[in-house]
């Protein structure tokens, strides 16, 4: 593997800085020794982790469920706003050699588990609507019978006091299932590899992407999502995707696109890439993420909606999501020391989660800006929604809180 890496390497422009390491080393490299991987380097490793992680969401925040297939880590697209050198402790690109053996029985697995979950709760919810309906033509006491409706004395008509969850008599009630429990749910249908390294950074290499897209065709409801700041689209176009992939692509505004994405598809063969994947089918996911503010942002990102509705037919557009960038605080000093940049220059707050955010009038300015600049970029059936914000956000940008759980049914009722 490591021959035929080196050779199509050569053949390839956009990874000729990469290298991959030689098989002859004397230790084999696993976790504990990418740190010691430097910016260039290219290792194929065993993966000997779980292949499938929730997103690394964080409490107080919404999240929208998505699940990750991890196939490798790191990037060497190198955008100044990456943490994932920070995060990760290293600079190099690592692609797990056996995401496609080990990575796909597990996942296989998984999917066959969350399809037993899903006719579990069906199966809860038609007993459900049974119960409702007998309750709703029968009066009896049995609180077994009213589980459904409000419970009543039996003497006077007046509505009981709601019992104390932990009353003796509450804990004799029969434990019928919610089917709101999320514990009864799916956790997501989405699944997508793009979130420790780009989707289709390798994928002239590895075809991983081809691969994964024809298994998901055969895995309805669930859905893969490649996210990607490349063009490297190609291999994707001849695919029997079954309309159960979703090839999704970072934007942001131009400057930010040409000064802090430094090996990225310029935005427009982005969009250009992105015209060519839904001709063959593909729907497309926009991620604005992270927004950055600057002096003129409301002028730049209102160039990228233009672009966009120039280059992406507004039906194709499955979903948008919109996150300002934040970061840890321990983080800014590796940022700083890797990708030097003014980004740090605004002024911050810590938010709930710990993290640096711009100030939420700022956040909510920028939100609302770029929403209104979206109204003409896609349809009325396009999920729009802020990655990692609280519900008071979600509030003052929106006009409502869905959650968490219900941020991610508004995913699930799509399919």
């Amino acid at each position: 593997m490591i021959r035929r890496f080196k050779r199509l390497l050569a053949e390839e422009e956009f990874v000729k800085s990469l290298q991959p390491l030689e098989a002859e080393m004397t230790e084999p490299v696993g976790p504990a020794g990418y740190p010691s991987l430097e910016s260039g380097d290219l290792l194929i490793a065993r993966h000997k982790g779980t292949f499938i992680r929730p997103c690394p969401a964080t409490p107080r925040y919404n999240c929208c469920g998505l699940n990750i297939f991890h196939i490798g880590q790191g990037c060497d697209i190198g955008c100044a706003y990456c943490i994932l050198s920070a995060y990760l402790g290293s600079e190099a690109v690592i692609s797990f050699g056996n995401a496609l053996t080990s990575g796909l029985e597990e996942l296989a697995a998984r999917l066959d588990e969350e399809r037993a979950n899903l006719e579990r709760l069906r199966q809860i919810e038609s007993a459900a609507g049974s119960e409702a309906e007998t309750g709703s033509k029968t009066e009896t006491s049995s609180r077994t019978e009213n589980v459904f409706r409000p419970e009543e004395e039996s003497s006077g008509g007046r509505e009981r006091p709601q019992d104390s969850p932990d009353s003796a008599e509450n804990n004799l009630r029969p434990k019928i299932p919610n089917p709101a429990d999320p514990a009864l749910n799916p956790r997501s249908f989405r699944y997508c590899t793009g979130e420790f390294t780009d989707s289709l950074l390798l994928d002239p290499l590895t075809r991983v992407s081809e691969k994964l897209v024809e298994f998901f065709n055969r895995q309805k409801p669930f859905t893969l999502e490649l996210k990607t700041k490349t063009d490297f689209i190609e291999p994707l176009l001849p695919l029997d995707h079954g309309g159960r992939t979703v090839v999704s692509f970072s934007v942001n505004a131009p400057s930010v696109c040409s000064r802090l994405e430094p090996k990225a598809a310029t935005l427009v063969n982005r969009l250009l890439a992105a015209k060519k994947v839904w001709s063959r089918g593909y729907k497309i996911g926009l991620h604005f993420d992270p927004l950055v503010h600057f002096p003129g942002w409301e002028r730049e990102y209102r160039q990228t909606a233009e672009l966009i509705r120039r280059h992406v037919d507004p039906a194709s557009v499955a979903f948008v999501s919109l996150g300002c960038f934040r970061y840890l605080p321990e983080l800014k000093p590796i940022m700083l020391m890797t990708r030097p940049s003014a980004l740090f220059d605004a002024e911050f707050v810590r938010g709930g989660d710990g993290k640096m955010r711009y100030l939420r009038p700022i956040r909510k300015s920028m939100y609302k800006t770029v929403l209104s600049f979206l109204s003409e970029c896609v349809s009325g059936e396009t999920i729009v929604y802020m990655c990692m914000e609280s519900g008071r956000m979600w509030r003052d940008v929106f006009g409502h809180d869905p959650g968490t759980f219900g941020l991610t049914e508004m995913f699930r009722k799509k399919e």
